[in-house]
């Protein structure tokens, strides 16, 4: 009870909290469905190899070719948004990648790979609508705890995704859990309809729809100092988050021996553990540490998270797989809300939209490099322990860089 007057004595200045409660929860539920799709086909990774005829490491890579095109069409979600509004922005991306994952039902490598980089395209505008939305409802004193429930709803949709797709798999076979998942995203983008007048008030039909070059965002972030460092730490801790998604499951089985349907519910309980903490640490960097302290904190420990996977293997007690995949699954997706509140107030009000578009280039590049760095380095090394370490101490460096003070605003 505390806890709800709290948060309406923040919100007070609203129409009233369903002011902004229907646009949060909206914009929670959208970031979820969209990671349950592009979530499932790395979750069956194991159990669908065999009929695609390529190992289960091979389909790693899914995760990178999403976000490499999801990474594109965020180049044009401003033009997207001001043309269709946030909210129609979303819904036809979220029915676009649902859609697209029936190509996965050819069992066809190649159709596969395809579907991924449709689902990016789908993807690439949810982040920028959602952000759209919230910076338009949100007081500036809450504006880190708003975007870390906004983006909690990505760890929850990992939760969901990570109970769902297995049980399905096992019920009614991987093409029927592909059908569950396409079901869900069509109904929550019609579930959005109700928001659409209220929230797409300020589109404008005759805007004309254009691929905006990313190079004046990059430029300008590559000359801040501070945006610089805090995007290098940014582009780790979502080099981890992506390896996780894409991984997690795939050591679970391989090389601790779980069998399939348990993976899923660990996974589960790490994506539960980050859903936590993003909110949690929302919290901490607005009324506690600040922005930068909490992310060199989130850092550090998803270092040091990430590292000790390496000491999973055959005879490692459930309890202790099941412990340190809560804790790496809760250090690594804590992050994002607490980094894009810090963007902003970095940039300041004539720069928010150029330097959030530079930031979340090398964000995307992070999640596409992750996967495909680590699925390389596997296979020269034939194991996961080089590439887990080394990613780990660079995201370690990255982070106590932050502490570093900055001379000066732009270098």
């Amino acid at each position: 009870m505390f806890a709800f007057r709290k948060i309406t004595s923040v919100f007070g200045n609203l129409e009233g909290l369903a002011g902004l409660f229907l646009p949060v929860s909206g914009m929670f539920v959208s970031q979820a469905v969209t990671v349950i799709v592009f979530l499932t086909v790395p979750l069956m990774a194991t159990e669908i190899a065999p009929t695609f005829g390529v190992e289960a490491k091979g389909i790693g890579i899914f995760m990178s070719i999403v976000f490499a095109f999801a990474m594109v069409l965020s180049a044009a979600s401003g033009s997207l948004i001001r043309r269709w509004g946030a909210i129609r922005t979303i819904q036809i991306g979220m029915v676009f990648s649902a859609l697209c994952l029936l190509l996965a039902l050819s069992a066809s490598p190649l159709l596969l790979f395809v579907a991924a980089a449709l689902i990016g395209i789908g993807y690439g505008p949810n982040t920028p609508s959602g952000s759209h939305v919230l910076a338009r409802v949100t007081p500036l004193r809450a504006r880190a705890f708003v975007f870390s429930l906004k983006q909690s709803g990505a760890p929850l949709g990992g939760l969901v995704a990570g109970l769902l797709i297995p049980s399905m798999v096992i019920a009614i076979g991987w093409r029927g859990a592909i059908g569950v998942s396409v079901a869900i995203a069509l109904v929550s983008s019609l579930a959005l309809q109700p928001l659409r007048t209220r929230l797409d008030s300020d589109r404008s039909p005759s805007a004309p729809i254009a691929l905006a070059s990313p190079w004046h965002a990059l430029c300008k972030l590559l000359q801040h100092s501070a945006l610089r460092r805090l995007t290098l730490v940014a582009f780790c801790l979502a080099s981890i988050q992506s390896i996780l998604m894409a991984f997690l499951m795939i050591i679970l089985i391989q090389q601790v021996g779980l069998e399939f349907q348990l993976a899923g519910a660990v996974f589960a309980a790490s994506q539960a553990a980050g859903l936590v903490l993003r909110i949690i640490m929302g919290w901490v960097a607005d009324r506690v540490l600040g922005a930068k302290p909490t992310l060199v904190l989130l850092g550090i420990g998803s270092s040091i998270a990430f590292f000790l996977l390496t000491q999973l293997g055959p005879g490692t007690p459930v309890l202790f797989t099941v412990c340190l995949s809560i804790a790496v699954g809760a250090m690594s997706f804590g992050w994002n809300g607490v980094f894009l509140a810090e963007v902003v107030r970095l940039a300041g009000p004539g720069d928010v939209g150029t330097a959030t578009g530079g930031s979340l280039f090398f964000i995307y590049a992070g999640v596409v490099l992750g996967p495909s760095v680590m699925s390389g380095l596997i296979t020269l090394s034939g194991s996961f322990g080089f590439p887990i370490v080394g990613i780990a101490v660079a995201t370690c460096l990255a982070s106590l860089n932050l502490l570093r003070p900055a001379r000066n605003r732009a270098v």
